[in-house]
């Protein structure tokens, strides 16, 4: 087993360990995604450090709305993240809804243009003694 490259945690064969963003402006996106999702970013804003990932935000590349792999993000509060997703300059693409029990989501785009879907879990209902 291998570090990841910031030497925080262990990595395994087939794990997701280095994202890359497309991004026209680096700052606006390093900006959104310190407000809405509290990650953490280089000086000179193409790094990012997020809860079990590192990455970074690449210019010339383009978003893809509709095509490609969506990155799923896990949130505490999906009302309250989409309320900083609007304030910071993204937008909902689709609505909360259900997704089972204990699951809600709801998928956005960031200012760059970028899919991101959004996941809210809540702990399953305790069963009466």
């Amino acid at each position: 087993m291998t570090q990841d490259p910031a030497g925080t945690r262990p990595l395994s064969p087939g794990q997701v360990c280095y994202l890359q963003l497309p991004a026209a402006d680096r700052r606006r996106a390093a900006a959104f995604y310190q407000t809405v999702f509290g990650w953490k970013t280089g000086e000179h804003y193409p790094d990012f450090v997020s809860p079990g990932l590192i990455g970074e935000w690449v210019e010339g590349r383009p978003p893809a709305l509709e095509a490609g792999p969506v990155v799923w993000l896990a949130v505490r509060d999906l009302e309250e993240t989409l309320g900083l997703v609007t304030a910071r300059g993204g937008r909902i693409l689709t609505p909360p809804a259900s997704d089972g029990p204990t699951r809600i989501l709801a998928t956005i785009a960031d200012p760059e243009g970028n899919p991101i879907g959004l996941a809210a879990h809540t702990p399953p209902a305790q069963a009466p003694h």
